[in-house]
């Protein structure tokens, strides 16, 4: 394969890749609590040296460029926009921390995501009434439809004169993260509650997406072009080996 064309479908790849990450950040910037994804890029050794048949630094002619390749995928946990929604159920983090959830065979699943609602059993859960929302001891919190309630700034849920701390932890890095669909997340390491002084939620308002839908469709316009522009270089590479096998048979 001429190397051109090598570093060309590279290329492609690599963009082809980044569409995939910005379409889902694009899907998900009415997702409360969603945390976008960003593709990092980085250069790759020549196709004989990924293969182990060359070294790196050789100064030979198999001693140059791959391209680039698309090396992970991070997950950006910048806070996002607060939106004021008046909502009794709606609870938003300021600052560090994550509520936390019942996930799967009792798993404790952590979101950004409050827009929680209360079933007709009087347990707080998620909006989808999938998992219940958890205590600072880590049972699901029952609260009584027909008596009122209130959120204290510092995330204790009052009623009856009796106050439940919500369930607000940090894992030791965010690294240790993994997605659990759009908006939840499992810890691969303790996540440690978030000291007294450091919680703060405000009631009636949730965290909105971190995807700026601006910013997402200027990057898939730039990463479409990108593509775009591989694609025809390797239609000219082609182009150009074919009319010079052609000249090469006629001779």
């Amino acid at each position: 394969m001429p190397y051109g064309l090598y570093i060309s479908a590279e290329g492609a790849k690599a963009q082809s890749q980044r569409l995939e990450v910005l379409a889902n950040n694009m899907a998900n910037v009415n997702t409360v609590g969603f945390k976008p994804d960003v593709a990092t890029f980085q250069s790759r050794f020549a196709e004989a040296i990924q293969r182990g048949t060359a070294m790196p630094g050789s100064r030979e002619l198999t001693d140059v460029g791959g391209g680039v390749k698309v090396n992970e995928t991070v997950t950006s946990y910048a806070p996002g926009q607060l939106q004021r929604t008046g909502g009794a159920t709606d609870m938003a983090i300021i600052g560090n921390g994550f509520f936390q959830v019942a996930g799967p065979d009792g798993e404790a699943l952590l979101t950004r995501a409050g827009n929680f609602s209360i079933n007709a059993n009087g347990t707080l859960t998620t909006a989808d009434g999938q998992r219940a929302v958890l205590s600072a001891g880590g049972a699901p919190i029952q609260l009584n439809p027909e008596q009122d309630w209130r959120l204290t700034r510092t995330g204790e849920i009052e009623q009856d004169g009796t106050a439940t701390p919500l369930a607000i932890v940090q894992p030791e890095s965010l690294d240790l993260l993994n997605k659990v669909g759009a908006n939840l997340f499992r810890s691969r390491g303790e996540a440690l509650p978030v000291e007294a002084a450091g919680r703060e939620v405000r009631s009636g308002y949730l965290e909105m997406s971190g995807a700026n839908s601006t910013t997402e469709m200027m990057s898939l316009i730039e990463t479409s072009r990108a593509f775009e522009a591989n694609a025809k270089m390797i239609q000219n590479q082609d182009s150009m080996m074919s009319s010079l096998i052609g000249r090469v048979l006629r001779s």
